[in-house]
């Protein structure tokens, strides 16, 4: 998400053991989606022809591509590539390329219910040498996000995510897109409050049984900034540096967190 104006500090909301499991459901198609992408997402291969496969494993599932609620957007999935972080567009003129890192985000509605998740690949298939600086913003992220992630339990503060989270990135020598966020999920596709992969304030609430959040990071082996390209949605790095983004949808369980829809 982008980040707004803050000022209030908003807790998570609480859901119900039948929201819980209708989240859980979502997560699972949305994770199962994104392994669906992975396997098209070859050199060479428009995005549009993965959004499409997407979205027909979606409903085929009797779910719903979240992002068709979003206004003026249009596509199941967000699919960025190269130096592009976050939404980007799936679109015909979108040809993915060998050695380049590639996201697909997807958020599932099942019976009125949200997760959202994204995941990262190098695209390989074609040409060309080994891309070893994709792989290594890969694994910092991947494994800074669950870092942070697995500091979560009842009783104590969300804002160990964003400080955990940091640090551990900093320590990869990567730089985090602090003006991006994760976000409440669940009964709405984003809910408050917005969560900031970095120490902040506005973050130092209590975690309670039951909350559900998503969880995401976006960092970059240059800058730490963003540019909107002119399609209105694309935000790249300006310097075009690579840029990669993990998403998971979480549970606070009553002794700790679960990542959801992740096969164990």
């Amino acid at each position: 998400m982008f980040i707004k104006e803050v000022r209030d500090i908003i807790k998570p909301s609480i859901k119900d053991e039948n929201t819980i499991a209708n989240i859980r459901k979502a997560a699972e198609i949305a994770q199962d989606s994104i392994d669906l992408a992975f396997k098209l997402c070859i050199s060479g291969v428009r995005a549009s022809k993965v959004d499409k496969e997407v979205e027909k494993y979606i409903k085929s599932k009797n779910a719903y591509p979240a992002n068709f609620e979003v206004p003026d957007y249009g596509f199941a999935t967000s699919i960025s590539s190269g130096n592009e972080i976050a939404h980007g567009r799936p679109t015909n003129n979108k040809i993915l390329v060998h050695g380049e890192p590639v996201c697909v985000d997807v958020g599932v509605k099942y019976k009125d219910c949200y997760a959202d998740c994204a995941r990262t690949i190098v695209v390989e298939g074609g040409m060309g040498s080994v891309n070893h600086r994709a792989y290594k913003l890969i694994e910092a992220c991947k494994k800074s996000l669950e870092y942070g992630i697995y500091k979560l339990k009842p009783n104590v503060l969300l804002s160990e995510y964003g400080k955990a989270v940091e640090n551990k990135v900093h320590k990869y020598g990567f730089k985090v897109i602090k003006s991006l966020t994760g976000h409440g999920v669940g009964y709405e596709y984003h809910e408050a409050p917005f969560i900031f992969n970095f120490y902040h304030p506005n973050n130092d609430i209590v975690l309670e049984p039951n909350m559900v959040l998503a969880l995401e990071l976006m960092i970059t082996n240059g800058t730490d900034t963003y540019e909107k390209e002119k399609d209105g949605w694309t935000l790249s790095t300006p310097d075009y540096s690579l840029a990669v983004h993990f998403e998971h949808t979480v549970l606070i369980t009553q002794t700790g967190v679960e990542i959801l829809g992740i096969k164990k």
